[in-house]
């Protein structure tokens, strides 16, 4: 375990980074919100889902899964992430320090991520050897005390994929290091963001999953230009299904199934 003197707090710059991305602190008795420890209790977990459905626009739970871990991969790792690559700080995003909220307004989600504690600990670059001790345990708690648990729990109650619940969360990796950390960072960071970066795709990187295999590796790619992109897109190998909960349907800019139609098409 990194062993650090005491607590330390983001800087309100800091703060004002991450409360972009959704992170904010904990207020009690939050309309629309549940402690995310709660939603590993399977009725509870069913109750919320059901709740979040029709506001979704959603056909059924497994699509609901699907969208929601989508946005909870979002609230919880671009914080943790852009923390840990850009200031050196360590958020614990645990799924016993969330909290869970989901309103939405005419379908768009709403939320933001409280954390119960926010404070953070730091990581001083004169301390090389000691940071990837320090990384695995804010990715671990992200990861395998969170994410993974809430992966396992909607496959098993709404026999949504694993793959696609996985590679949702896997785009989301991709586009925080590389829309917003790396396009972002000062130039002498630069090594470090991009060394967590690829740590994380690392194949042997697999016990801050809490899993035999890193979840995250299958679905890199390089980027590609399609038939239906201007620009160079990371196609993905599974649909998360949110052409399902939009009317017409609209499908993602990295979706395959545009892609596969059009190839099949007369």
């Amino acid at each position: 375990m990194f062993k650090q003197d005491n607590k330390h707090v983001l800087l309100s710059a800091e703060w004002e980074v991450l409360a972009g991305f959704g992170l904010k602190a904990y207020q009690q008795d939050e309309p629309l919100a549940i402690d995310s420890s709660k939603l590993l209790d399977d009725d509870l977990c069913l109750d919320t889902l059901r709740k979040i459905m029709p506001e979704l626009g959603a056909p059924n739970l497994k699509v609901t899964a699907s969208l929601v871990i989508k946005r909870v991969a979002f609230l919880t790792l671009a914080p943790v992430l852009y923390a840990m690559s850009s200031f050196d700080k360590g958020l614990d995003a645990s799924i016993e320090n969330s909290v869970f909220e989901y309103p939405l307004e005419n379908r768009i989600w709403q939320s933001k991520m409280p954390l119960k504690d926010t404070s953070v600990s730091v990581w001083k670059r004169s301390d090389k050897e000691s940071r990837e001790v320090w990384r695995n345990e804010i990715l671990g708690k992200v990861f395998a005390g969170h994410l993974t648990l809430l992966v396992e729990k909607f496959y098993h109650l709404t026999k949504v994929s694993r793959r696609v619940l996985w590679e949702n969360i896997a785009v989301r990796v991709f586009s925080i290091y590389e829309q917003r950390i790396l396009t972002n960072i000062a130039e002498e960071k630069r090594a470090i963001a991009e060394a967590d970066y690829a740590y994380l795709l690392d194949e042997t990187t697999t016990k801050l999953f809490g899993l035999k295999e890193n979840p995250l590796t299958v679905f890199y790619r390089d980027k590609q230009l399609t038939a239906l992109s201007e620009n160079p897109v990371r196609v993905r190998r599974t649909c998360c299904f949110y052409y399902q909960a939009t009317e017409p349907p609209v499908y993602c800019g990295s979706c395959p199934l545009p892609l596969r139609k059009k190839t099949t098409s007369p």
